[in-house]
């Protein structure tokens, strides 16, 4: 068949008239379909060709099979994975107590990238956020006490490890 025209009337003519179940209206379809379009020279073949299609969709819808989980991929720039620097950090721990200032250098080792610790103004900016509530002047001024008593409390407790 040449044009579109022709292949829908070729379909329909052969479809008119008759009661099919859906499962049989499929078929009779797909059949139509190859012989309309001239890809089957006679019904048999075409037929073969849409039981084909029927079996292999059956095969497709197989029940679900559980599958081992995907591993999760990293977020934005860090691609490291998770599973091997743990690893790296176990090997390298001795055996003597854990701190942040011993894991900074261990974990920026194991990782590649350098490990930053934040610095006094971004502590600050980063407790003003966890803990604003209004946001007026008098809570700034608590805030900025509280979180510069914070800071030097880390830093008492990072150079003392």
């Amino acid at each position: 068949m040449a044009t579109r025209a022709e292949f829908n009337k070729c379909i329909s003519q052969g479809m008119k008239g008759k009661k099919f179940s859906k499962e049989q209206r499929r078929q009779e379809f797909c059949i139509l379909a190859k012989l309309c379009s001239s890809r089957s020279p006679n019904r048999e073949e075409a037929l073969r060709v849409c039981s084909n299609k029927t079996i292999n969709k059956v095969e497709a819808q197989k029940p679900y099979t559980e599958q081992p989980p995907k591993l999760r991929k990293a977020r934005g720039k860090c691609k490291i994975d998770i599973a091997v620097l743990a690893g790296c950090i176990i090997d390298t721990l001795d055996s003597s107590e854990i701190s942040l200032a011993r894991l900074i250098p261990i974990i920026s080792g194991c990782s590649g990238q350098k490990v930053e610790t934040l610095s006094r103004e971004k502590f600050i900016k980063k407790c003003f956020r966890e803990n604003s509530i209004t946001g007026d002047i008098k809570e700034a001024q608590k805030l900025r006490s509280m979180c510069t008593a914070a800071w030097k409390e880390q830093e008492q407790k990072f150079e003392k490890e």
